[in-house]
């Protein structure tokens, strides 16, 4: 069986900072929608689909934001699902940082990328430079991320690291497996609906980005299809990392499922079919492991088990040990020792009696408490070969 795999200590805390850094980024471009739009603004924009002009942020970023939140909190304080979640967030923002660097490098008012954007303004100005050190700082941290995984045990004490539990991880991989699948469902409906024509629209999300940080239909679809899928082989081998990508993929859909579903079944058209029912059932099925798929899965991956016995490093003993020497380390149970008190004095063979012939030399001592032997009584044998001499 392979050991398994955690991040060591440095890096987990190096990798939280970054997610510090990408969490600063999300949270400031939902303040700013905030205040230019407001809460019941940005609440229409997030339900209708009619995002405002050089608008940020939608419901997703909602959950991106969530999952890297989390992210700081696991790996500064030390829990075991840190490096899953540091992986979603770290996954997920280049991805954002990746899609908005290039849309807004290329978007002009003759060749548009977004349906509501105007250039030259300073929403769109900060979007465009964020995101081109926000893709720096992503692509940095998933190098340092994958560089600092070392095996398990360590020379260093500490607690193993801790996976699913059997079944737990059995269906949280078959739940992630459907979920990769209906993603994988989803580009092969839409290459063969739109050909290699929509390509552009599909992937790079020419002329269908709503907002600034928005992601094209099929990239997003690439990035979790990766993501579930990872996740999916990692729940059904219980490897260490399963419960923190379980815990990162359902943190970060399950906001944007939530308002989704609140927007359709506002405007009365849930589970309504539509003009392609093809897309209209992938959808739906979407949306519905999006919200309870997530659920279960925190509801499974709540509690795991450790992936191998605790483990401390053997403490090296001194060659030489003066006495009295206690070696450093867990020690055995100790040794047997003497009552306390006065010891009590080692007796001797019993001394014959005043008148008794001595022994010869040579003859075994009687036992202690045993009668003196009487006089001309035969002495006992003597040793070496031959009959006894009498």
């Amino acid at each position: 069986m392979a050991q398994p795999m955690a991040l060591i200590k440095g890096v987990r805390i190096t990798g939280g900072a970054f997610c510090l850094l990408f969490f600063l980024f999300t949270a400031y471009w939902l303040a700013v929608d905030l205040s230019e739009f407001g809460i019941d603004g940005l609440w229409d924009a997030w339900t209708s689909q009619r995002a405002g002009t050089n608008q940020v942020t939608t419901a997703f970023h909602l959950g991106l934001a969530a999952v890297q939140v989390a992210a700081v909190f696991a790996a500064f304080a030390g829990q075991r699902v840190a490096g899953g979640l540091l992986a979603v967030a770290t996954t997920l923002t280049f991805a954002t940082a990746l899609q908005a660097f290039v849309a807004t490098g290329i978007h002009t008012s003759d060749n548009r990328w977004f349906l509501h954007a105007e250039n030259g303004t300073t929403t769109f100005d900060g979007v465009f430079i964020g995101s081109a050190f926000l893709l720096l700082l992503s692509f940095t941290a998933g190098i340092v991320l994958l560089a600092g995984m070392r095996s398990w045990p360590r020379r260093t004490p500490g607690d193993p690291p801790m996976r699913p539990a059997r079944t737990a991880g059995v269906v949280a991989g078959l739940l992630l497996g459907v979920m990769a699948l209906v993603c994988l469902v989803w580009q092969v409906y839409w290459l063969v609906q739109g050909g290699t024509g929509s390509l552009g629209m599909y992937y790079l999300g020419k002329g269908v980005l709503s907002t600034l940080l928005s992601l094209a239909p099929g990239w997003s679809s690439v990035v979790f299809l990766v993501l579930s899928a990872v996740a999916a082989l990692s729940s059904l081998m219980r490897g260490a990392a399963a419960r923190g990508l379980a815990f990162g993929l359902s943190i970060v859909t399950l906001p944007g499922a939530l308002v989704t579903v609140i927007a359709l079944a506002g405007d009365g058209s849930l589970f309504e079919t539509r003009s392609t029912p093809g897309l209209t059932v992938l959808s739906d099925i979407g949306l519905l492991l999006d919200l309870f798929g997530s659920a279960a899965l925190l509801v499974l991956m709540g509690r795991g088990e450790p992936a191998a016995p605790a483990w401390y490093p053997p403490s090296p003993a001194s060659r030489f040990a003066a006495p009295g020497f206690v070696p450093p380390g867990p020690q055995g149970p100790p040794a047997w020792q003497p009552p306390a008190g006065p010891v009590p004095p080692v007796s001797g063979p019993p001394t014959p009696p005043a008148g008794a012939p001595p022994m010869p030399p040579g003859a075994p001592m009687p036992p202690a408490g045993a009668p003196p032997m009487p006089p001309g009584a035969p002495q006992p044998p003597q040793g070496g070969f031959g009959p006894p001499q009498y």
